[in-house]
């Protein structure tokens, strides 16, 4: 990681710890990032590009395209 990474990550960990941001505004934070990663669901993404749910599996499979799971629930980000 680098250190810009490392700094805000401490940066924004203090401010989650002492609660200085409402839950509006974490959840803007996650939207703001998850838009600049096209984080999408498997099934977004699938009806999306046009493939069937099994076809983007196949895909991850291959190594096509990355699967991360967050909060328990798998996605897809397409920011290439």
């Amino acid at each position: 990681m680098t250190e810009l990474h490392n700094i805000i990550k401490q940066h924004l960990g203090n401010r989650l710890q002492n609660n200085e941001l409402s839950n509006e505004e974490k959840t803007s934070l996650i939207d703001l990032i998850g838009g600049y990663l096209n984080l999408e669901t498997i099934s977004n993404y699938a009806k999306r590009t046009g493939l069937e749910y099994n076809s983007v599996l196949a895909r991850i499979k291959s190594g096509k395209i990355k699967e991360y799971n967050l909060f328990n629930v798998k996605f897809i980000i397409d920011n290439a």
